[in-house]
């Protein structure tokens, strides 16, 4: 009896704290509504952005904060015709949900395949029905983190309706169709005033195959066996270091013009938000080098659920153990990394090993080749190497392989156009160095032939870094808020 009378003491307790928090609004906390505009839910819709969504929500959820997404769902045409259709709430952890928004008719999403016909994506649509939507749910704060599928005009009405709006650039999908600003082995420093997007773009998805992508049919074969491969077919075709996609050259001043008007409408567009967060410098740099201001920008690196302060004391002895994490591609920095190799093992220095998470045929003396693998063989993994080496010739907006390496204690060397360069402090906890082969062999060899060190800089990391977790991010993300 006095067990059970004490646990309801304490269920009492916690309910009269909940209702202080959410209606009496103390002067130390205030709850909000937060809805974040996102492309869905795991496991129909995966990747950085997705997860990253994904544990930005739990914590906010955590803290008692009311969280819901809206997503872009069935495309049915390109009318101005849209509406917000509110679903079952998701689990989105072990006793969290969240409230679940459909956007029926949104604009299509051509996901990293690129825009064909532009002018698909700049079709009005109607706005009132977005209004009325953020007035009768009583948003506080719109948290967007992609353009894809988002009509212009649910950020006007979120506007208007005096919700509070921030974007999240995880990519440059705003001003990038194919959201990177590389393709087909090559970094795109000057499109030529979008010149260059005709011809990068001409293979993007129709719309007969977005309304296929997006459509609940979609859904339950995603997963299906012959699914994946012809997926995987697709995603080599566009990345692979050998099967490289060579496009014709081709010139067409009108759709030039079309998509120089998307790209002014998104760059209005981040320029009306109340916050531009940034995840990196490097981010931030790219958006200003093609058009955007970055008067409302705001930097603040990003973390993810799953990092966590492994950080230990490490020794090298003997050769020195060099770790790609990446895949086999060029925009990760694989053929730069392969080369800086080969340059150092032709050399005459032997003393060194490089191993990657991936089988190929025919691996060079000095490489090592393990089975690719799952995030939660990720302490196995680090104990395989000394040094991690990010070398991505793409500009990078974040990755998250370099805040990995130093959660495990891992001194790390990083290209100029990684955006996770901003942890790095240089000769400390690791090194930023130029994309070139011969920049990365150099640095490369001086820690092979100075391994004290590389013991060195992982003694700085045990003892100096920190090391940043979802809900330290999560407070950071919440100042932004307010």
């Amino acid at each position: 009896l006095k067990t059970a009378q004490k646990r309801l003491n304490h269920l009492i307790l916690l309910i009269l704290v909940r209702l202080c928090r959410k209606y009496i609004g103390s002067y130390w906390y205030k709850v909000m509504n937060i809805l974040h505009y996102s492309l869905g839910f795991p496991p129909f819709r995966r990747g950085g952005m997705t997860q990253y969504c994904i544990d930005l929500m739990v914590e906010q959820i955590k803290s008692d904060h009311d969280v819901g997404l809206l997503w872009p769902g069935v495309l049915r045409d390109l009318s101005e015709k849209s509406k917000i259709n509110k679903r079952s709430k998701y689990a989105i952890q072990n006793g969290l949900y969240c409230d679940s928004y459909e956007i029926i008719n949104p604009l299509p999403i051509p996901l990293m395949d690129g825009i064909r016909n532009p002018e698909m994506y700049l079709i009005k649509k109607g706005k009132e029905t977005y209004r009325s939507f953020f007035q009768s749910n009583k948003i506080d704060v719109l948290h967007i983190h992609t353009f894809m599928g988002l009509p212009a005009e649910l950020v006007e009405a979120a506007n208007e309706a005096g919700v509070k709006t921030i974007f999240t650039t995880h990519d440059y999908f705003p001003l990038c169709p194919r959201c990177n600003f590389f393709h087909a082995g090559k970094d795109c420093v000057n499109d030529h005033n979008c010149s260059d997007c005709v011809s990068c773009n001409q293979y993007g998805l129709s719309l007969r195959k977005m309304q296929l992508f997006q459509s609940k049919l979609y859904k339950l074969v995603k997963e299906n066996a012959l699914v994946k491969i012809l997926r995987a077919k697709h995603n080599r075709k566009m990345y692979d270091v050998v099967v490289q996609v060579t496009e014709e050259q081709v010139v067409d001043l009108a759709k030039q013009k079309v998509y120089q008007d998307l790209r002014k409408r998104n760059i209005d567009l981040l320029e009306s938000l109340d916050v531009v967060h940034f995840n990196s410098s490097n981010t931030l740099r790219v958006y200003q080098n093609r058009g955007y201001s970055g008067e409302n920008a705001c930097i603040v690196s990003i973390s993810n659920g799953a990092i966590q302060d492994h950080k230990k004391r490490r020794t090298v002895k003997g050769k020195l153990r060099l770790g790609y994490l990446g895949p086999i591609t060029t925009h990760k920095g694989y053929n730069l990394f392969k080369g800086a190799c080969d340059e150092i093992w032709n050399s005459g220095i032997r003393n060194f090993e490089a191993h990657i998470f991936v089988e190929i045929g025919n691996p060079p003396p000095y490489m090592v080749c393990h089975k690719p693998y799952k995030y939660q063989e990720l302490p196995d993994v680090m104990n395989q190497f000394d040094v991690l080496v990010t070398p991505s010739e793409w500009e990078e907006t974040f990755g998250f392989t370099v805040l990995e390496g130093l959660s495990y204690g891992i001194p790390v060397i990083v290209s100029n156009r990684v955006g996770a360069k901003d942890l790095v402090k240089d000769s400390e906890n690791g090194y930023i160095v130029e994309n070139t082969v011969s920049a990365l062999a150099d640095k490369m060899k001086e820690l092979i032939q100075n391994i004290e060190q590389v013991n060195n800089m992982n003694r700085y990391i045990v003892n100096e870094d920190t090391i940043k977790g979802m809900k330290e991010h999560s407070m950071e993300i919440l100042q932004l808020y307010k």
